[in-house]
């Protein structure tokens, strides 16, 4: 027999013997109250701990049991973690390994600068450029898996066709291995992947389409068909602005700007000067719809002629001639940002799923009668969002923060089979950076990389606390 089975037939054996022993001697029972004495002795384990202990102390002891697995699992090796990394070696064994003090630290801290990786110590260029990596990836998916995630719990907490369906889809990705997903990523994104051959596939029709007569009056008759129907949308009668199609409508306009680049006859040194002219005529626009301006509707119609004006001089067989598309590596081509992009990508459509039924727990907690009575005053849905919603909420965005932020600060599977830290060290995280130190040489250096895990530790500490207190002063204020 295994010890744990000896183990587990002592255990019941102390309780069945010394149980029965223990009631019959403090109490007495007849042949009837056999049943009354079965199933004192099932609690006889909870009544003794209560008398050695008193009530209060039960649930403590009924804790100890997880407490002491929790410690044996989590404390214990964090202690020992410690202090590895005040050791050195290549021996796993603790006896084998010499006490260095703070030795690993300072090898790690060895730099001119700390935000200049390059001017550092072979381990403290490593271990840097993880950490600004990975600081710079939760500062930019953490707000966006949030927004994605809020976003799509709003839409599918609302009474359509096939709600349990799309929720289901919106969580399947979470069930997925990481392995999985880096699998079909890998396919889609690779230089002969599904993507590369939709686009050069898109790029030729495109520029076949773009070549024949009467093109360029097609399409803008049918861009100045799309920018009336979303301008009416956008000013009903009677009512104030709707800026869900106002959001539309400054889209196709943005677009008909940035295709016509009226703004290279007036500056023409200055480089993406007709985005940014569009984007500011775009947030005027926004902003007036969201405040219900009556000058909304002016600047409705006046953008609809500037765009008319706009259409009639583009010429849109140049707009649309790409040439031969290039297939591109999207996870390999260094200096270009893809990597990173897709990695964020992929990483919030795997996660945004379970993030997605917190926040749908939160808002199926808002009472319905609060979205009532903002119709019956005829608040704007805008408002009621951030009046209502995002208030009510804000204790589960808190959570779901949080816990993405710990999440994406741990991020490695993903990075690892996707991209594998490359090209060169551009998606290297911090927690890759600590495996291939540990296991993934010849020679492992235990104690950098223990050193290295306490710091990312201290680090995840303080992201989360200055979260807590932030989201808090903003939920009391």
């Amino acid at each position: 027999m295994s010890p744990a089975g000896i183990g587990l037939a002592v255990l019941g054996l102390l309780w069945i013997g010394g149980g029965s022993l223990w009631l019959l001697t403090h109490r007495s029972y007849r042949l009837t109250r056999i049943p009354e004495f079965l199933v004192d002795l099932a609690g006889f384990p909870v009544e003794y701990a209560q008398r050695l202990w008193g009530r209060q102390g039960v649930p403590f002891m009924l804790l100890m049991p997880n407490m002491i697995i929790f410690g044996l699992f989590t404390f214990v090796p964090l202690i020992l973690n410690f202090y590895v990394s005040m050791t050195s070696g290549e021996s796993i064994l603790l006896h084998n390994r010499p006490f260095v003090g703070w030795e690993n630290y300072a090898r790690i801290f060895e730099c001119e600068t700390i935000f200049s990786p390059r001017t550092c110590s072979v381990e403290g260029y490593a271990f840097w450029n993880g950490m600004f990596n990975t600081i710079l990836f939760v500062l930019i998916q953490v707000p966006v898996l949030l927004v994605v995630s809020l976003m799509t719990a709003i839409v599918v907490n609302r009474a359509m066709a096939g709600r349990g369906f799309w929720r289901a889809m919106f969580f399947y990705p979470v069930m997925l291995s990481p392995v999985v997903i880096a699998n079909i990523w890998g396919w889609v994104l690779d230089r002969r992947g599904v993507l590369n051959h939709s686009l050069d596939m898109a790029t030729g029709t495109i520029n076949a389409l773009s070549a024949t007569t009467y093109f360029n009056l097609t399409v803008t008759v049918i861009l100045a068909v799309i920018l009336l129907v979303t301008a009416a949308r956008t000013l009903p009668a009677n009512r104030d602005p709707s800026l869900a199609w106002a959001c539309v409508f400054a889209f196709f306009f943005f677009l008909v700007v940035l295709w016509s680049d009226v703004a290279v006859f007036v500056l023409p040194d200055v480089q993406y000067a007709t985005a940014f002219l569009g984007l500011a005529l775009v947030l005027v626009l926004l902003w007036l719809a969201s405040r219900a301006d009556p000058r909304t509707r002016i600047a409705v119609w006046v953008c609809c002629l500037v765009s008319v004006a706009l259409l009639l001089t583009i010429q849109f067989d140049s707009v649309f001639d790409f040439g031969r598309f290039r297939s591109i590596n999207w996870l390999v081509t260094p200096n270009t940002g893809w990597p990173f992009f897709w990695l964020v990508f992929v990483y919030t459509w795997s996660h945004a799923g379970f993030f997605m039924l917190i926040l749908l727990a939160g808002l199926q907690a808002i009472p319905a009668d609060l979205y009532e009575a903002a119709r019956m005053d005829g608040t704007r849905p805008f408002r009621v969002f951030t009046r209502i919603t995002v208030p009510l909420v804000m204790p589960t965005i808190l959570v779901v923060l949080v816990l993405s932020l710990i999440r994406s600060f741990q991020i490695f599977d993903e990075s690892y089979l996707l991209t594998g830290g490359g090209p060169g060290r551009e998606t290297q995280m911090i927690v890759q950076n600590i495996y291939e130190t540990a296991f993934g040489t010849e020679q492992p250096d235990y104690g950098i990389a223990s050193a290295s895990s306490v710091l990312m530790a201290a680090a995840i500490a303080i992201f989360a606390l200055g979260q807590l207190v932030l989201t808090r002063r903003q939920s009391e204020m």
